[in-house]
């Protein structure tokens, strides 16, 4: 479903919306009727044809079209290999072949899907999911809806050409390039509007795929300088792609991110002559997931043979190409974490998402960062720079190299933006002990956190820990600025924070969330964990996801007094790995260990 943001109500439809001979189509086809039934089950059909689907040599269902006399028209597709009922799908069409309905049914003739199509002076405006009584479901998806005024963010504009973006969402809205008078900057080319809407339709226009406001996520994510420019590219007729560069070459943008590609050159032909003819864009394009060398099988546009284009591939964490991801020592140039990597996706909501095309936003943010950095670099030495930052990659896979973390380079503007905002002694806590505990305590503003907040979180940890006979008096309390980019744990964040605060004592960060992956709501760093980063050593780190914050708290301090990151088995022990209201108990030699390791580590007074 998507966000409260889009418009749409949950109940403007009642199960007559669906018209009867969509529902009595669905029960023909699970009784598996003749060719012949259907017209006779309907008195005004003008044809209706059969054909049977086939894999190889195997018939596994049919598909049959239903025409009518008032231009509608039915397509009913069943699917029973071997005999055996999978699924049947009816799509009902309007005049002018506008789509209207679909209805799915499973094994067992049983609605499990249904969506309408809602239209407004024949345009599509609304997609309404329906439950198994063809009842609305949620609110209404919306179609191709207006984009929204607003002001220019400023920043290194970055042209996307991909599906599109939902430009509904906020944290795209807010991103995007606008002219003077507050219209978005971007076009549609696949319907040839200003409404370059999220949707990639080509298999159902009930089941649109979302791809551009994941990548656009992305790239606004670890570019905290970028606004987004949005292009539809142009599926109906690629001929259009000299407009669209054309378009991106007049907008100002430099960088243009194109996380798509096929198998067919001659698809990309006015694109190769229109990225000629514009040699001071930089494209930054995807390899592609067939898990082939596209040296010898070529991918487009990755294999054209263009100066002003870098070409991108997933990696895994070795550094070796990630599964299903393609490869070529002369027709791509890097590989780049692409895994598991954060994202943002139509609805708002948060996914992890996998692939070359993320790792092609993750080069596009780096990309925007240094020209951000060096405005004045033209495309070959922007992609020059960028491939500088390559090391050799482990195998013959790519022509540069691997960039390990993109995100952990040319971070200046992040780490100018991470200020003090206040700084104050803490307000000291009652309980006696012959063990202090004073850590510095570090809240991002606008993350969630407040002082308050952090004050009585900390002293909730601070009695679960007392047990062992330390109390924490928190040596200060902190209030950072930071850019909105910062505002989540990630191993990049958490180094850049640390280089700015420069504490020699331990450390407690309450941040917004996490896009570290794993993820964890809560997370500790002592001496193992941190050999590869050893500013993190002795810091914690707390999002406002975390449940029960407090015990979460108080967990992750005696990993870090403890310089231990094993858990406990034991029941209703604190450092079980699940914790819990029901889990706040330390045993006499974890009190032990803590108490002579954190002395150990002059981290009590």
């Amino acid at each position: 479903m998507v966000s409260a943001s889009h418009s749409g109500t949950a109940d403007i439809l009642e199960p007559a919306s669906v018209p009867e001979i969509t529902i009595q189509a669905l029960r023909l086809a699970c009784d598996n009727v003749k060719e012949d039934d259907f017209s006779l089950a309907f008195s005004d059909v003008v044809s209706s044809a059969r054909q049977d689907l086939v894999r190889g040599e195997t018939i596994f269902g049919w598909r049959q079209k239903i025409e009518f006399d008032d231009q509608t028209q039915v397509v009913v597709q069943r699917i029973a290999p071997q005999g055996q009922l999978r699924r049947v799908s009816v799509e009902q069409f309007k005049s002018s072949l506008r789509p209207a309905v679909l209805l799915v049914s499973d094994q067992n003739c049983q609605i499990h899907q249904a969506r309408i199509i809602r239209y407004e002076d024949d345009v599509a405006v609304g997609l309404q999911p329906l439950n198994s009584e063809l009842v609305a479901e949620g609110s209404e998806i919306p179609m191709n809806p207006p984009v929204p005024t607003g002001v220019d963010p400023g920043g290194v504009p970055v042209a996307l050409v991909d599906s599109g973006v939902n430009y509904l969402l906020p944290e795209i809205q807010s991103r995007l390039a606008r002219e003077l008078d507050g219209r978005m900057i971007g076009f549609d080319y696949w319907e040839m509007d200003d409404r370059p809407f999220d949707s990639h339709p080509t298999r159902s226009v009930f089941f649109p795929q979302r791809h551009g406001t994941r990548i656009a996520s992305i790239i606004l994510r670890e570019a905290s300088s970028a606004k987004i420019l949005p292009y539809r590219y142009p599926r109906p007729d690629m001929s259009r792609m000299h407009q669209l560069i054309a378009h991106i070459a007049r907008s100002g943008a430099r960088i243009v991110n194109m996380s798509l590609g096929s198998n067919t050159a001659r698809d990309w032909d006015a694109f190769e002559g229109a990225a000629r003819r514009h040699p001071h864009l930089l494209f930054i394009v995807s390899a592609g997931n067939n898990n082939r060398d596209i040296d010898i099988e070529p991918v487009y546009p990755a294999s054209l043979t263009l100066k002003n284009m870098v070409v991108v591939t997933s990696s895994a964490g070795d550094g070796y190409p990630a599964e299903g991801s393609n490869w070529g020592t002369e027709n791509v140039d890097l590989l780049v974490p692409g895994e598991r990597i954060p994202a943002i996706d139509f609805s708002g909501e948060g996914i992890d998402v996998s692939g070359s095309s993320y790792a092609v936003a993750r080069i596009t943010a780096l990309a925007a960062r240094i020209l951000t950095e060096h405005p004045d670099l033209d495309a070959m030495q922007l992609k020059a720079k960028i491939l500088s930052l390559a090391t050799p990659e482990r195998g013959a896979f790519v022509k540069s190299g691997w960039i390990k973390e993109p995100s952990d380079l040319i971070r200046d503007q992040d780490l100018a933006s991470i200020q003090v905002i206040t700084q104050e002694t803490f307000t000291e806590f009652s309980g006696v002990s012959d063990a202090v505990f004073r850590p510095m305590l570090v809240f991002l503003s606008q993350s969630g956190w407040t002082a308050d907040r952090v004050q009585t979180l900390i002293q909730s940890a601070s009695r679960i820990i007392q047990q062992c006979n330390i109390v924490i008096r928190p040596a200060s309390l902190v209030s950072l600025a930071t850019n909105d980019g910062i505002r989540d744990f990630s191993m990049s964040n958490a180094k850049l924070i640390t280089k700015v605060m420069k504490s020699d004592r331990a450390s407690v960060f309450f941040v917004r969330d996490t896009v570290d992956r794993p993820a964890f709501d809560a997370v500790a760093f002592g001496t193992r964990n941190s050999v590869n980063t050893p500013e993190l050593r002795f810091t914690a780190w707390v999002t406002t996801m975390t449940v029960d914050p407090h015990i979460a708290l108080a967990h992750e301090l005696v990993h870090v007094l403890m310089d231990d990151g094993t858990h406990s088995y034991a029941p209703r022990n604190l450092m079980r790995g699940d914790t819990s209201p029901n889990n706040l108990e330390l045993t006499a030699a974890q009190c032990e260990l803590m108490q002579r390791n954190a002395r150990a580590n002059g981290l009590l007074e």
